[in-house]
């Protein structure tokens, strides 16, 4: 299943993929606004298609070969099952440091992420999770780049989100879609 929280979605892409250093620069050396739509087969195991519109905006600081990079950024996702309608925002700033291994073989990264890492809710509708703040953790790849997983390290402002599952709970329960 795709993971729909887009800050660790688009964190992974780019340590999985871009060894980078954060640039004293002031402009960004690279620039991403993109528009993704999908339909997502067997939404969170129910068996269940789900369409799926992602706006990014995405803003990197890091040069090839070296090993860190800064990401900020700013999302809005749409989830909508029959007539229901699910909204997911995130804004925020990841900063990135290689701690072990090197690219492209198995490494470690220690990452910080603050800001508004998912908020969920229904149109005209109450906030139905927030999860916001500071995280630090490790995550690791393998030899191919594909992740491993997470040490959370310091986490301060709740992240339900982040923990494994929340997300599934709240969005198929938002959705009504049928778990048997």
């Amino acid at each position: 299943m795709r993971r729909f929280v887009v800050i660790p979605a688009v964190l992974l892409l780019f340590a999985a993929v871009m060894p980078a250093a954060a640039s004293a620069q002031s402009a960004p050396d690279e620039r991403a606004r993109f528009t993704d739509e999908f339909v997502e087969e067997n939404f969170c195991g129910t068996g269940e298609s789900v369409q799926v519109v992602e706006n990014t905006v995405a803003n990197v600081w890091g040069l090839e070969g070296e090993d860190t990079f800064k990401l900020t950024f700013r999302s809005k996702v749409t989830l909508t099952y029959g007539d229901r309608t699910l909204v997911e925002i995130d804004a925020g700033r990841v900063d990135v440091q290689r701690v072990e291994g090197t690219y492209p073989g198995p490494r470690t990264a220690f990452v910080i992420e603050t800001g508004l890492r998912a908020a969920l809710r229904l149109p005209g509708g109450g906030m139905l999770t927030l999860d916001h703040g500071y995280l630090e953790y490790l995550a690791s790849f393998d030899e191919n780049g594909d992740f491993l997983g997470v040490e959370t390290l310091k986490e301060a402002g709740g992240h339900p989100v982040f923990e494994e599952g929340v997300f599934c709970e709240i969005a198929v329960e938002a959705l009504e879609i049928p778990t048997s």
